[in-house]
């Protein structure tokens, strides 16, 4: 966002056109705007009672900055009867690189000193993103939840994605609108030389209909997104771009707004800081935004705009144009940048949970440094002589920001020592037996390894994924050959995650035994017609897909149909009833119990400082052990085979983080490639593939 923010912000219309705003005096008003959206998102990241929406201030930045920019670019066009891509960019760049910059550098800094080797590692990545504003794409391809309040998993770069969503914004946005507007005014002007007429400006209405075209669009996809990626949707350019588009069809139509009467403007600035007021309070991280829910911030913030135009009496201008206001709308961008890595830094960094005073004083102690931020950097870069001398002089600091960014994340990943091995420390070792020395080496307090199987840094992500072979929000999938392809005999896996993840380990066992394996899992299930994770949004076809899986696996007939247990509540009345449903399909029917679930995930665990292989050793929960009896129960009440793998990763309930070099789960409850491979030779003799067996 630009500083600058005259009261008639935006052209004034002679007749058709556009014309040069008359700069009477300043918008103080969008400064105390500023202010408000900053403090909400300040107070809902420190979970302040009270603001649970408070990250709605997002969403005001967003109108405040497309109004501002767009009236930029209309002044630029209408004076120079062009938009330059240059003088814009460089303009950008002053503004906003240089107190980006320091805060990602700052802040991969003490990542690597602060956060565990895993989380750091994570850090200097995000890093690298933000430093390209496209932070946001990462975060929506991981499946980022932006409500997550959990320190040990969230990037203290993650408010790096609205950056990243109005950057990618204006790199499309000035060129569209120099075609919709000045590319016809180019077109006018030659056609008018002869008559003489004066077409110096671009005609609202091609601009209008721009805008209405694409932030309708936009609008039509955050809703639709939010409903179906809800987390993905947050992240997305294309879904919030319609946040921006509303403050830039404001900035065109302003001189229609100036028409309006006085009290009604007047009375605007009041409901539209009502709105942003319910919005802040009310919304939860429940609710469904970016989608229509966000029209009420969006309006909102657009009619405090809009009725501030002129600072008509009796309205809310002179509320926000108070002193500590503009003060604070004046450090806001810095302040925007360094609160939310100090939170979640300084969460990371006292062994206890913080209060709400404590949370606060962090929140003071960003506000000392935003100020200082803003002193002496944001204003001095914005105010060099060598980078306003010309139009394009403001972008070279895009290739120094990023070779910055790059280097810091390159040095500060040569502190990890975490490396992959090869397979398990001891190979040919018994699963069984490989627990007991694991726990052995844990009560012995021995150190982490500094070599396993997958390294430290990458088992969070070594997990089996099949691609178009998986139902994943799909109603059927490819159905795929994983064993030997010339076999007599066929294995089918049934069932969701906690089916999918034995795949590597039927795979192997399928192939040496010489029979055909297919997959047939739809992660993200339970075994009837409710929905595993209905409660966070994921809506993911599970009874449609059952009945088509049934139908296959009845006319496949295969040998062996192995069925995983997990560890939901819920799940035992679906396993009833998919149970009997499977037995005559097959020749032999085979449940296996969930796998003992960790209270933290090994690879966060392992990876913190100074720690041995006792810290991460955990004790079997009590719920998996009832959960396990009702597993064997269902087993023995429909006369299947029943697998319980509780020995190949836990002893005496005592569960370890690393077994025999190897790390056995990427998550809390589901398996490495690794592990799930290491586990062949134990599974394959307590299952026998030898043939058909009937219980």
């Amino acid at each position: 966002m630009d500083d600058r923010a005259p009261l008639e912000r935006g052209p004034r219309r002679a007749g058709d056109r556009l014309q040069l705003p008359h700069k009477a005096g300043y918008r103080w008003d969008i400064q105390g705007m500023r202010a408000i959206a900053v403090v909400l998102v300040m107070l809902s990241h420190a979970n302040v009672p009270g603001f649970t929406g408070g990250f709605i201030g997002v969403d005001v930045f967003f109108v405040i900055s497309g109004f501002l920019i767009t009236g930029l670019l209309l002044e630029d066009g209408t004076q120079h009867h062009r938009i330059s891509f240059t003088r814009f960019y460089s303009r950008r760049a002053r503004r906003i690189l240089p107190a980006a910059t320091v805060v990602i550098v700052a802040t991969s800094i003490a990542s690597v000193f602060i956060l565990n080797a895993y989380q750091a590692k994570s850090e200097l990545v995000d890093g690298m993103w933000a430093g390209f504003f496209a932070v946001n794409v990462r975060f929506a391809r991981s499946g980022t939840n932006y409500f997550t309040k959990t320190a040990t998993i969230i990037s203290p770069l993650l408010h790096f994605w609205s950056l990243s969503v109005e950057e990618q914004f204006y790199v499309v946005w000035p060129a569209l609108l120099a075609i919709s507007g000045f590319g016809l005014l180019a077109v006018r002007r030659r056609r008018a030389r002869a008559s003489h007429v004066d077409h110096g400006s671009p005609s609202t209405a091609w601009v209008t209909a721009t805008l209405l075209a694409l932030g309708g669009l936009s609008l039509y996809f955050s809703i639709h997104q939010t409903a179906t990626g809800p987390h993905a949707a947050y992240f997305s350019t294309i879904d919030r771009a319609w946040e921006l588009i509303v403050g830039a069809l404001l900035a065109v139509q302003l001189p229609q707004v100036a028409k309006l009467p006085p009290p009604l403007r007047a009375a605007l600035t009041w409901i539209g800081l009502a709105c942003i007021a319910v919005a802040a309070t009310t919304f939860t991280g429940h609710t469904p935004v970016p989608g229509s829910a966000t029209l009420l911030p969006v309006l909102g913030s657009a009619a405090v705009l809009a009725g501030g135009v002129g600072a008509p009496r009796a309205s809310a201008s002179w509320l926000l144009s108070l002193r500590p206001m503009r003060f604070v709308g004046a450090i806001s961008y810095s302040l925007y940048l360094w609160h939310w890595p100090i939170l979640i830094l300084g969460e990371a960094y006292f062994p206890f949970p913080l209060n709400l005073g404590e949370r606060l004083a962090l929140l003071a102690a960003a506000t000392l440094i935003a100020v200082l931020s803003y002193a002496f950097i944001e204003i001095p870069f914005q105010r060099a002589k060598r980078l306003t001398r010309r139009s394009y002089s403001g972008m070279v600091l895009w290739p120094i920001a990023v070779s910055m960014i790059v280097v810091v994340a390159i040095v500060g990943q040569s502190e990890f020592s975490f490396v992959a091995a090869t397979g398990p420390s001891v190979p040919g070792l018994s699963a069984s037996a490989a627990v007991i020395d694991a726990v052995a080496a844990a009560r012995a307090q021995r150190p982490i390894p500094r070599s396993t199987s997958p390294s430290v840094l990458e088992a969070t992500s070594d997990f089996t994924f099949i691609g178009k072979c998986s139902a994943w929000q799909r109603a059927t999938s490819k159905i795929c050959e994983m064993g030997d392809p010339t076999g007599t005999k066929t294995v089918v896996v049934f069932g969701n995650s906690h089916s999918s993840m034995w795949i590597p380990t039927i795979s192997i066992l399928a192939k040496q035994a010489k029979w055909k394996f297919f997959p047939l899992v739809k992660e993200a299930c339970g075994y009837d017609d409710y929905d595993a994770l209905r409660h966070i949004g994921v809506h993911n076809l599970c009874v449609v897909w059952y009945r088509w899986a049934l139908t296959v696996i009845k006319h496949m007939h295969p040998d062996v149909v192995i069925v995983g247990a997990y560890g939901y509540r819920e799940w035992a009345k679906g396993m009833a009833a998919i149970l009997p449903q499977l037995k005559p399909l097959t020749g032999r029917l085979v449940l296996i119990a969930d796998v003992p679930g960790l209270p933290v995930v090994p690879g966060y665990c392992l990876s913190r400082l100074n720690i041995t292989l006792d810290s991460c050793l955990f004790r079997e929960s009590t719920q998996r052990i009832d959960d396990l009896g009702i597993a064997r129960h269902l087993a023995i009440a429909t006369r299947i085979g029943f697998i319980d793998p509780e020995s190949w990763f836990c002893y005496r309930h005592l569960c370890p983080s690393v077994i025999n070099g190897v790390i056995p789960y990427y998550d809390t409850s589901h398996l490495t490639i690794d592990y799930a491979r290491y586990l062949a030779p134990t599974f394959g003799a307590e299952l026998g593939l030898s043939g058909p067996r009937r219980h």
